[in-house]
């Protein structure tokens, strides 16, 4: 792996790494949704939510779009859906 593509994943890996934003990727491994339906959700304000999304995006690891008035969100690539799941059920063995 040469020094850009080390970078994008470490990039990858600290994103994941805040316990929110696992949270918000983990619950979009299943279907997409929308901030109004994640913040009900999690129980967090719009603002902190949207900040966390902003980071998730930046990282390459949620894709948003918009449709009517709502942006939807979803995990960016197959490969994140598995390592979220991988992590996620290896922590639940535990």
């Amino acid at each position: 792996m040469d020094t850009a593509g080390a970078e994008r994943f470490a990039l990858v890996f600290k994103a994941l790494g805040h316990p929110l934003r696992l949270q918000i990727v983990t619950g979009l491994l299943n279907q997409e949704c929308n901030v109004k339906y994640m913040t009900e959700r999690l129980g967090v304000a719009q603002a902190t939510l949207s900040q966390q999304l902003a980071v998730l995006r930046a990282a390459g690891v949620l894709k948003h779009e918009r449709k009517g008035n709502q942006v939807c969100y979803r995990v960016a690539k197959p490969w994140l859906r598995e390592l979220v799941r991988l992590v996620t059920r290896e922590r639940q063995e535990d």
